[in-house]
C-alpha cells in the first residue's frame, strides 16, 4: 500500500562505554492524518521480510502530533501487533515519537535523541530510496553512457527513476526543509522534470505549516536538461531555489556559481552525490544524499570511474557511447551495431567437430534438429544423435577418431572399484553404460562386476564404498545429472563420477556453473569428477523452435489460403505434406530432420532441395558437398550465431540491450550467397536479430536485398525467396511498413508461381493492412493515475 515509508538501518554508539550496533527502524508519516488500519498491515507486512530492530523512530510533522500519540502509544498493542516477539515493556522504552516543524528539524516528546542516529537517519533514508528503487542504471558491457558535460561512463544515476512511491517523495521533501526558505525563494528549478514531484511535494509539504493567507504559489520549472546550466543566456532571479537530482563530483555547483553569480550557494542542493570523498568534502553542505560507498556508509554505492571522450576506458575496449539527452534525461535513440558474420566467430572446433560427425552420403546423419525423446511440445532446435555415433562405433569406422578419446577417456577416468553405473533415462544414454560396462568388464570377476542401474532405480544405489559413475550420452542443461546428484548425496561411502559423451551447453559458463554445483560435496570444490569426452557450445532451445512454430504457422497459413484463394489447391497439398513430414520426423521412428529443413526452390521442375556449394567459409576439410545434409550446415550456421550471442567481445555479439542493437547485417546475404546458408541464417536468428523495422536505412538495405532475390527468384540467386517470405509472414524478420509493402508488390509483378503469390497475401493481409493498435483500457486507466498522484502532490484535485 505504500502509505507509510518505512526502513530500517545500523547506528554505531558508545553505551555504557563500549561501542555497539544499534538497529533502528524508522517510520515516516507522510500525510496529513494517520489510518491505523493502513499503518497496522504495513508495520506487520514490514516485519515479514525484516527482523525486529532495537529501536522504532516514529517521524511526523508537528500537526499529527495527537495523532501519534493516540495510534503509537494509547493503541501500541493495535498497532504493533504485527511485530513478532514483542514485548511491551522493551517497545515503550525503545519507541520514540518525534515531529519536525516547517524547516525540518525534529523534536521528541518524550525521549532523548541519540545524536549517532540524527547524524546517519536521513542519508540512510533518502539513499534506501535510491538503491531500492533501481536509481542506478548499469551498462551491460556492449555500451556506456555520454553526459551532456562530455564525460564517459558505464554507469548512471537517473533519479527519475526512484520516485515511485507518494510516500517516499515526501520523505525526499521532508529532507529538503532545511535548505528551503519560503520567506525567501520564490522559484524552484530542477534540473530535469523528472524530479519535479519533489519540488510540488516540498512546497505542499511547507504549506501545511503556515497559515492560508501566507502560502504562496511559488513556480517550478526545470533546466531543460543540463541547457540551464551550460547556454549562459538561461539566467535565474536572486532568490531562485535550484535543486539537482544527482552529480558525481563538484563541479557543477561551482560551474553554477561562475556563470550565474547571483545566485547565492545556500541556494543550491544536490539531491544525490556519488563520487571521491576529496570533492563532497568542498559541497557536502549542499549535498542532501552522499551515496558514496565508505566505511562509515556501508550501504552506498561503490564508487566507479568517469573519463573524457579521448581517454575513455570504454571505448577503448569496444564499447559503443549512448548519448544520454533531454529534459529527462533520456537515452537517444538505440546504437545500431551490424554484425557481418566472420570464420573467427564460429567455435575453435567446430569445423573439427561437424568433419567428425558429418553425414557420409546424406545418410547416417548425427547432427540434426526437431527432436527431443520422451517430449510432446518440446523438440531441441539443435539435436546430436548420439544413437548415431554408438552405432557408428560398432559398424564403420566413421568415428574412429571419436572411439579412440571415448575409448581412452574410460580407461583413464573409469575407477577400478566402481560398483555402479547410474545411466539416464534416454536409450542412448543406457547403450553409452552398455558400452562403458563392456569395456570394463573383463577387469572384473563376475560377481564383483559393476550394475547398469537406470536413473529411475536410483534407490536400488546402496551405500557402500566405491563409484558409482553417472553416465549421460548427451547433456544440454544437466538437469538430470542434478536430479541425480541430489538423490545420491546422502550415500557418502560412493564417490560420483560424471561421465559424458557429448556435453552440449549453450556456452562455457553454463558447463562451468554445472560442473561445480555435481563436483560440490563433502571435501570441497572438487569432491566429484565430471568428465567429458567432447564438448561444443551450441543452441540448447526446446520451446517455440523453429519447427514447432513452423507447424503452428502452417495451420494458419493453410486455412488463409482456403478462404482467400480456392485455386490454390495444389500449394494447399504441399503445405499440408510439409506439415506432416515435420511432425513425423519429430517422433522416435525419425529421430530427427535431416533433410527438407526448408523450403525448396519452386522454380526448379522438379523442385530442388537447397544445397551447400564449394568454398564454405566456416569448413577446413574437402568434399563436404557431396555428403552433409542440410542439418549439417544448419548445426554450424546455428554454432556461429550462438557463439556471437555468448562472446566477450562488446562490438562483436549479438546480446540486446535497451541501448544498443546488434543486428545480423543485411549483407551477410550478399556475402553467403548460397541459399542453404541464407536459409540457416533466417531459421536460427532471433527475432531481435532480424528487426530491421528499427532503422529507416538498415530497413531500406534489406529490401534492396529482396529486390535482388525477387528479381532472380528464378536462378541460383533467388533460391531461398521462399524462406526470405516466410520469415517476414512470422515476424521473424521485420521491416518498415513502407519496405514491406514493396516486397509484396513486387512479388506480385515478377513472381507467378502460387506459393510465392500465397505468401505476398497473407503479409499484406496480416502485417501491410493492418488496422493501427489502440491502447486498452488497462494502460489508458494506469496514465490516469499516475496524473492524479502528480496532481496531488501539487494539492490540486483533478
Amino acid at each position: 500500500m505504500n502509505n507509510f515509508y518505512i526502513y530500517k538501518f545500523n547506528y554505531q554508539e558508545k553505551r555504557e562505554g563500549i561501542d555497539k550496533t544499534i538497529s533502528a527502524t524508522v517510520i515516516f508519516c507522510d500525510r496529513a492524518e494517520i489510518n491505523q488500519e493502513n499503518i497496522k498491515d504495513e508495520i506487520r507486512k514490514f516485519y515479514e521480510k525484516n527482523y525486529q530492530t532495537d529501536e522504532i523512530y516514529v517521524i511526523g510533522g508537528e500537526y499529527l502530533i495527537d495523532q501519534l500519540i493516540d495510534v503509537f502509544q494509547t493503541n501500541q498493542d493495535k498497532t504493533f501487533i504485527g511485530i513478532p516477539k514483542r514485548q511491551d515493556t522493551f517497545l515503550n522504552e525503545h519507541l520514540f515519537l518525534m515531529t519536525f516543524d516547517k524547516h525540518g528539524k525534529l523534536k521528541c516528546h518524550d525521549k532523548k535523541i541519540s545524536k549517532a542516529f540524527l547524524a546517519k537517519y536521513l542519508n540512510e533514508g533518502v539513499q534506501h530510496i535510491f538503491i531500492s528503487r533501481g536509481g542506478l542504471i548499469t551498462a551491460q558491457g556492449s555500451h556506456h553512457f555520454v553526459f551532456p558535460s562530455g564525460k564517459h561512463c558505464d554507469r548512471f544515476l537517473r533519479t527519475g527513476n526512484i520516485l515511485l512511491v507518494s510516500s517516499e517523495i515526501y520523505f525526499i521533501a521532508f529532507s529538503l526543509l532545511k535548505h528551503f526558505d519560503e520567506t525567501k525563494h520564490n522559484q524552484i528549478y530542477c534540473d530535469t522534470s523528472s524530479i519535479n514531484s519533489v519540488a510540488f511535494a516540498l512546497t505542499e509539504l511547507k504549506f501545511r505549516f503556515l497559515p492560508a493567507e501566507d502560502r504562496k504559489q511559488i513556480p517550478i520549472e526545470s533546466f531543460s536538461s543540463y541547457d540551464g546550466l551550460y547556454k549562459k543566456e538561461f539566467t535565474y532571479g536572486r532568490d531562485a531555489f535550484l535543486i539537482i537530482s544527482a552529480s558525481t563530483s563538484s563541479n557543477i555547483i561551482l560551474y553554477i556559481l561562475n556563470n550565474h553569480k547571483i545566485i547565492n550557494r545556500d541556494n543550491i542542493v544536490i539531491m544525490y552525490y556519488l563520487g571521491e570523498e576529496k570533492n563532497y568534502a568542498h559541497i557536502k553542505d549542499q549535498v542532501l544524499c552522499n551515496l558514496t560507498q565508505t566505511k562509515q556508509n556501508p550501504n552506498g554505492i561503490e564508487f566507479y570511474p568517469t573519463f573524457k571522450e579521448d581517454d575513455c576506458q570504454h571505448c577503448k575496449s569496444g564499447s559503443y557511447a549512448v548519448d544520454v539527452v533531454g529534459d529527462v534525461f533520456l537515452l537517444e535513440n538505440p546504437k545500431i551495431n551490424k554484425i557481418i558474420f566472420k570464420v573467427t566467430d564460429a567455435e575453435k572446433n567446430l569445423s573439427e567437430f561437424v568433419s567428425q560427425f558429418k553425414s557420409k552420403e546424406k545418410g547416417g546423419t548425427v547432427l540434426k534438429v526437431n527432436y527431443k525423446e520422451g517430449a510432446a511440445d518440446l523438440k531441441y532446435e539443435v539435436y546430436i544423435n548420439y544413437y548415431e555415433i554408438l552405432d557408428g562405433l560398432e559398424t564403420h569406422k566413421r568415428y574412429s577418431v571419436y572411439k579412440d578419446k571415448l575409448n581412452n577417456h574410460i580407461n583413464q577416468f573409469v575407477p577400478s572399484n566402481t560398483k555402479y553405473i547410474v545411466s539416464l533415462n534416454d536409450e542412448a544414454s543406457k547403450k553409452l553404460s552398455e558400452y562403458v560396462l563392456n569395456k570394463i568388464g573383463k577387469n572384473y570377476n563376475k560377481s564383483r562386476k559393476p550394475e547398469i542401474i537406470v536413473q529411475d532405480k536410483l534407490m536400488d544405489v546402496k551405500n557402500v564404498e566405491g563409484t558409482v559413475v553417472v553416465v549421460g550420452s548427451c547433456i544440454s542443461n544437466g538437469k538430470n545429472l542434478l536430479y541425480i546428484s541430489r538423490a545420491l548425496r546422502k550415500l557418502d561411502k560412493l564417490r560420483i563420477v560424471y561421465f559424458i559423451g557429448i556435453s552440449r551447453t549453450r556456452n562455457k559458463e553454463y558447463l562451468t556453473f554445472l560442473k561445480s554445483n555435481l563436483k560440490q560435496g563433502n571435501y570441497g570444490a572438487e569432491t566429484n569428477s565430471f568428465i567429458e569426452v567432447d564438448t561444443i557450445y551450441c543452441n540448447s532451445n526446446s520451446k517455440n523452435t523453429s519447427w514447432l512454430n513452423e507447424v503452428k504457422f502452417l495451420n494458419d497459413f493453410t486455412d488463409f489460403i482456403k478462404d482467400e484463394s480456392a485455386s490454390s489447391v495444389d500449394t494447399i497439398s504441399y503445405l499440408q505434406d510439409r506439415k506432416k513430414m515435420l511432425q513425423e520426423s519429430s517422433g522416435d521412428k525419425e529421430r530427427g530432420l535431416a533433410e527438407k529443413l526448408f523450403y525448396p526452390r519452386m522454380t526448379a521442375n522438379p523442385v530442388e532441395e537447397l544445397r551447400i556449394r564449394k568454398n564454405f567459409a566456416f569448413f577446413n576439410f574437402e568434399k563436404y558437398d557431396s555428403h552433409v545434409t542440410q542439418s549439417d550446415i544448419y548445426f554450424t550456421i546455428s554454432n556461429v550465431i550462438n557463439s556471437l550471442r555468448n562472446t566477450e567481445k562488446n562490438d562483436r555479439n549479438l546480446r540486446q540491450s535497451v541501448f544498443v542493437r546488434n543486428i545480423i547485417d543485411p549483407g551477410n546475404f550478399s556475402r553467403f550467397n548460397d541459399g542453404i546458408i541464407q536459409a540457416s541464417i533466417l531459421r536460427a536468428a532471433n527475432p531481435e536479430e532480424l528487426a530491421y523495422n528499427i532503422d529507416s536505412d538498415l530497413s531500406q538495405e534489406m529490401y534492396n536485398t529482396f529486390e535482388t532475390l525477387i528479381k532472380y527468384h528464378k536462378e541460383e540467386q533467388g533460391e531461398a525467396l521462399v524462406e526470405f517470405l516466410y520469415a517476414l509472414a512470422t515476424k521473424k524478420m521485420t521491416l518498415k511498413k513502407i519496405h514491406l509493402q514493396k516486397v509484396v508488390e513486387l512479388v506480385d509483378k515478377e513472381c507467378k508461381e502460387d506459393l510465392f503469390l500465397c505468401f505476398s497475401k497473407y503479409i499484406t493481409k496480416k502485417f501491410v493492412e493492418e488496422k493501427p493498435l489502440v491502447y486498452s483500457v488497462d494502460v489508458i486507466e494506469e496514465q490516469e493515475t499516475i496524473e492524479v498522484d502528480i496532481a496531488s502532490l501539487n494539492g490540486e484535485s483533478k
